[in-house]
């Protein structure tokens, strides 16, 4: 690994911005994430630029950028963030700092970084490394350090011992010493950052590649009761379980909550999802999907009779619901809940079925599988986007009544004889197969 960089491998984008800056009489450097990404023959996802202009200087040079953060130096410029170089005082609230001074030099500004390999900045128009702290080294090495003393850095902001976490199983680093020693004696201050941050650094872990070491570290290095309590029953399963379904944030989650929620009651799964959400204030449809997917995730079994639209329970009841028939059960979850829903489940499935050592498809799967290999995927995309030939006002017309519950009851009921044989769906056939019906109930 050679210290040094090829402008080439730095977007236009990011050098225009560069030049602009330095043309209005700024020093702008390119730092962070992205330098050590570039060092490390990765492509960087995010650009960061520092500059000893002040932030409303910046503005002034960018009218249009975003500016929040501004208070602490930040704009963004495009997909670009340029900070002003600073130095911060002491951290009140474990993520801020008390009091910023801006116009410092670069190596004052890297200070204040996490992590040497974090803690390097280049100049795109001399070609020079800042390298304080020999970030380089530890680069190369794959050594974690800290800037200057670990348990400081994790005092002023507790979420670096997740960041600690993420460098090392998604990029291969292994932790100093120090550190490990610094994350025992400041776990405990996770619970003072808030969820919203948490579930960042937590999101990186989950949807990564290395997932079963990162659920390994979280708990080995005890830090799964502040961040992830939903792993200490089974650390090892559930890791395994994750690493085996693909990194989809409702894939996984479903799976972490299905390694309970097999031997749980729908409330039990309902309330411990929708703790998670509030712990992490995420959007309420991806906890509905992921509660559908735990309730379901049995690998031997198809779908839990509770888990129907609402509808289908206060009218139908489970021996009138055959599920022993692979064609209809496909078809009822692709019309309800959509193809995508049903690719998961079996993903979820498989994935818990890997998590408790097996091999092989489980029954659940299989059941599953013959019935997508027997309808295909133009059918089952004809089942997605189906209407069901008559609607309310056809059947209150047919039926010669007035709107009342009826109307949902015999809709409930072509909507069974539809998904069984979807060749009766035309008006003509509903309708004698509905005045039938009818005739038989008065």
């Amino acid at each position: 690994m050679r210290k040094i960089i090829d402008p080439e491998l730095i977007p236009p984008e990011v050098l225009e911005i560069a030049a602009t800056l330095k043309e209005a009489g700024g020093e702008p450097y390119i730092v962070g994430g992205s330098i050590r990404d570039i060092l490390l023959g990765k492509t960087p996802s995010d650009w960061d630029i520092a500059v000893d202009l002040h932030p409303e200087e910046v503005l002034a040079i960018f009218p249009d950028a975003l500016t929040i953060g501004i208070e602490f130096g930040r704009v963004s410029v495009g997909n670009v963030d340029v900070v002003s170089l600073r130095h911060e005082a002491d951290y009140l609230d474990r993520r801020h700092p008390s009091k910023v001074r801006f116009g410092v030099p670069i190596e004052k500004d890297l200070e204040r970084r996490d992590f040497t390999v974090n803690a390097m900045a280049w100049d795109p128009f001399s070609g020079e490394i800042f390298d304080p702290f020999d970030g380089y080294t530890d680069l190369s090495l794959r050594v974690l350090k800290s800037v200057g003393d670990p348990s400081v850095r994790f005092q002023e902001d507790p979420l670096r011992i997740l960041r600690a976490i993420r460098f090392k199983d998604t990029i291969g680093f292994n932790l100093h010493p120090d550190v490990i020693k610094a994350m025992s004696e400041s776990k405990d201050l996770l619970g003072q950052v808030a969820g919203e941050r948490l579930f960042v650094e937590l999101k990186y872990i989950l949807l990564s590649p290395s997932v079963y070491q990162g659920i390994r570290d979280l708990y080995d290095y005890g830090l799964s009761n502040a961040v992830l309590p939903e792993i200490n029953g089974d650390p090892e399963g559930i890791g395994i379980a994750l690493s085996a379904c693909s990194p989809n944030l409702v894939t996984r989650l479903g799976t972490l909550f299905g390694c309970e929620g097999m031997e749980s009651t729908m409330e039990e799964i309902d309330d411990a999802v929708e703790e998670f959400k509030d712990r992490f204030n995420l959007a309420k449809w991806l906890a509905e999907d992921v509660k559908w997917l735990a309730a379901n995730s049995d690998p031997e079994g198809t779908v839990r009779y509770e888990t129907l639209p609402s509808r289908i329970l206060n009218l139908s009841n489970k021996e009138h619901l055959p599920w022993d028939d692979p064609e209809y059960a496909v078809r009822r979850i692709v019309y309800h809940w959509g193809r995508l829903r049903l690719e998961q489940l079996i993903e979820v499935k498989q994935a818990l079925w890997r998590g408790r050592g097996k091999g092989g498809m489980p029954k659940g799967c299989l059941f599953l599988a013959s019935g997508i290999d027997a309808l295909g995927q133009d059918h089952l995309e004809e089942v997605e986007n189906l209407r069901i030939a008559l609607d309310g006002n056809d059947i209150i017309q047919i039926l010669n009544i007035r709107p009342s519950p009826v109307v949902g009851e015999a809709l409930d009921y072509l909507e069974e004889i539809v998904l069984r044989d979807v060749r009766l769906n035309d008006k003509e056939t509903l309708s004698e197969i509905l005045s039938e019906w009818w005739s038989k109930r008065r």
